[in-house]
């Protein structure tokens, strides 16, 4: 007796492969090549909710084929096909069909770790979000209470979403970390992430993989995927080439060039806070602050705030932090609008330099300032309008506190769609 099943291989191209397992155990595998069944799920990735027509017009495939496709993969469990009134196709009194992933085929888990909190949501493999949660930051305890509460949360994320199913609960698919630090993009290791005590050449995927679940894990760099964030969802939807630039506890960038982040030769493009305005500060490699960060970042603010007398609200971490300057100036504290100011008059400065150089269609403004948005942009795009000619827009982060969140769900849904394995079928016995 033979059974055969068909296996779904994402990662080699998106091809079936028939094996026929004989009665006594042993399988012979028959390659049937069908490298279009992953333009497919790429082409629903990226638009959501799609059509059959617009997934053969960017496919190139034919439209029988890409009905027979869609099938496929619908019989499979990965895709949903549902009438829209507002899809291409559609008029009075009648719907189009669009084609969209199954919910339930999958879900996966985003976790951004900041100077004062982790964040961590989770989406069903059709983006949307079903549970949020946060915990306090420990860098300061080192670099293993900070993995445990990484563990933590997550396990706590997926336990909570796991309960709401009877059966044939969605696998947890892939997980994406954003790191405050610099992550090399081929061993995914973290470089230096200053904010974590012990995170310096720091192999967090290792750790990470043995104490969760079997989903793809990527570690990236935070600001990296806030950009990426941006791009999918935010003010930078559909622009090739922008700029993400972000004031945190430290200050980075993440760069887009022709629809791709640009990483640099060594992955460390975007290290914002590096730049040097004044050649008499000697770069620490101990400490890894460089300049713009050295009198733009937290801390000095900080300091200059409590310089000055201004009660400052404690966060979570139990100290002021750069957003609650932001509250105070955004709630009328002159002194603290005046030191915003002039952080960003200096700032402006490297936001200049880095539109001068790459000429992006527009630089969006991130991080921990989102309280008094609207006055760093129009500040910002003064400044950077007196210092270059043809300045780009600075425009503000649409995402907020949530925007690397959303980024790391969108690279997790990207990894997911990536590794996607189809549920073995019995065809026939």
């Amino acid at each position: 007796m033979h059974t055969h099943l068909w296996l779904f291989r994402g990662q080699s191209g998106g091809c079936f492969t028939r094996i026929s397992v004989t009665s006594t155990g042993h399988s012979v595998a028959s390659a049937n090549p069908k490298p279009s069944c992953q333009r497919v799920i790429e082409v629903v990735r990226a638009n959501g909710e799609v059509s059959r027509r617009k997934i053969s017009t960017e496919t190139g495939l034919s439209t029988p084929s890409v009905t027979r496709l869609v099938g496929e993969l619908t019989e499979a469990g990965f895709l949903s096909v549902l009438d829209s009134t507002t899809a291409e196709g559609s008029g009075p009194g009648r719907p189009a069909s669009v084609v969209k992933f199954n919910p339930d085929c999958g879900c996966n888990i985003g976790v951004d770790i900041g100077e004062h909190m982790i964040q961590f949501a989770l989406s069903d493999m059709a983006g949307q979000v079903h549970g949020q949660t946060n915990i306090a930051t420990e860098g300061k305890r080192g670099s293993e209470v900070t993995c445990d509460g990484i563990v933590q949360g997550i396990e706590e994320l997926w336990g909570a979403y796991q309960s709401r199913f009877n059966e044939n609960v969605p696998p947890l698919r892939a997980i994406t970390v954003g790191v405050p630090g610099t992550v090399c993009p081929v061993s995914s290791r973290v470089v230096k992430a200053p904010m974590i005590q012990g995170w310096s050449d720091f192999d967090l995927k290792s750790r990470l993989e043995k104490r969760l679940p079997k989903a793809a894990l990527r570690i990236e760099n935070d600001i990296n995927a806030a950009a990426i964030g941006e791009y999918a969802y935010g003010v930078a939807k559909g622009l090739d080439n922008f700029v993400f630039a972000s004031i945190r506890k430290g200050i980075g960038a993440g760069i887009f060039i022709d629809g791709k982040l640009y990483r640099g030769n060594s992955g460390f493009a975007g290290e914002m806070g590096k730049m040097a305005f004044d050649n008499a500060f000697a770069f620490s490699p101990t400490d890894g602050t460089g300049h713009l960060e050295s009198i733009c970042g937290e801390d000095p603010v900080i300091r200059m705030a409590t310089q000055k007398g201004i009660a400052l609200e404690s966060e979570e971490s139990g100290s002021p932090t750069m957003n609650s300057l932001a509250m105070a100036a955004a709630n009328g504290v002159p002194e603290a609008n005046e030191i915003l100011k002039s952080v960003l008059s200096l700032y402006g400065l490297a936001i200049a330099n880095v539109a001068s150089l790459l000429d992006p269609t527009v630089i969006v403004l991130g991080g921990d300032i989102h309280p008094v948005m609207d006055m760093a942009v129009e500040y910002l795009n003064e400044t950077v309008a007196k210092l270059i000619p043809s300045p780009p827009k600075v425009v503000g982060s649409s995402l907020g506190a949530q925007v690397v969140l959303k980024g790391t769900l969108c690279l997790a849904h990207q990894d997911a769609c990536d590794r996607l394995l189809l549920p073995e079928l019995v065809l026939d016995s």
